[in-house]
C-alpha cells in the first residue's frame, strides 16, 4: 500500500510510540469512535459524514476490505476519520490508551457457526475486558449481527461480567435503530428477509 497517496486516512503505529495517544493522530481532543472489523468500510464513512464533530477510528485484518475503505475514504475526503490494518485483539490489548474511546461499533463479526470454531468469536471474556479497558466510563458498545446464536452466545458471555450493563430490557436486543446507517452486509441481509439483531452495553468499568 502507497503510504504517501493513503496518509491522510491511514493510521500507521510506526509514527508514534506505544500506546498511541490518539489527539496527536487527530490532532484535536473530539470524543472518538472506532468500528471494529468495518468491512468495506460504507457504515464508517457515513458515521464520519454525519457527526464532524467526532473522530472515528476503523480496525480491519482483511486486507482486500481495508484497502477498499481507505480508498472510499480518500475520495469522500473525510477529515476525521482513519483505518488500521491490524488484528483487532492485539490492538486493543497493546496499542491504546485507557479510556479513550466513547462509543465502539462491533458490526456482523464473523459468527464462526461450528462448535469447533466459537474459540474465535471475537464477543469472549478477554476480549471485553480489554475493550472495557480502552473505552470510556459510560462509553457505549454496540453489537449488530443476523445470527441468532451468535447473539445468544453473545447475551451469555455478558450476562456473566459485570464491567458492561445491558442498556435493553429482556431478552436483551432489539430489532431496529432508527437513522441507524446500514452496513454492506445489512443491506443484503434485510434484502434477504433476515432478522437483524442489535445488541448495546454501557461500559461501567
Amino acid at each position: 500500500m502507497d503510504k504517501t497517496t493513503l496518509s491522510k486516512s491511514l493510521l500507521d503505529i510506526s509514527d508514534y510510540y506505544i500506546p498511541i495517544d490518539l489527539s496527536e493522530v487527530f490532532r484535536n481532543k473530539k470524543d472518538i469512535v472506532l468500528e471494529i472489523g468495518f468491512g468495506d468500510g460504507d457504515f464508517l464513512i457515513e458515521m464520519a459524514q454525519r457527526h464532524p464533530e467526532k473522530n472515528f477510528l476503523g480496525i480491519e485484518i482483511k486486507t482486500k476490505r481495508f484497502k477498499l475503505a481507505v480508498k472510499k475514504a480518500e475520495e469522500e475526503k473525510n477529515g476525521n476519520i482513519k483505518f488500521l490494518h491490524m488484528n483487532a485483539d492485539i490492538a486493543v490489548e497493546e496499542i491504546f490508551l485507557e479510556d479513550v474511546f466513547s462509543r465502539v461499533y462491533i458490526n456482523f463479526p464473523d459468527p464462526w457457526p461450528k462448535d469447533r470454531h466459537r474459540k474465535h468469536r471475537i464477543i469472549n471474556f478477554e476480549f471485553l475486558q480489554k475493550l472495557s479497558k480502552t473505552m470510556k466510563r459510560n462509553g457505549i458498545l454496540e453489537i449488530a449481527s443476523d445470527h441468532k446464536d451468535y447473539i445468544a452466545h453473545s447475551l451469555d458471555v455478558f450476562n456473566g461480567i459485570t464491567f458492561f450493563k445491558s442498556e435493553y430490557p429482556p431478552p436483551g436486543f432489539i430489532h431496529n435503530i432508527p437513522n441507524r446507517p446500514y452496513t454492506k452486509y445489512e443491506k443484503e441481509f434485510r434484502k434477504e428477509g433476515r432478522e437483524i439483531f442489535y445488541l448495546s452495553f454501557t461500559n461501567n468499568k
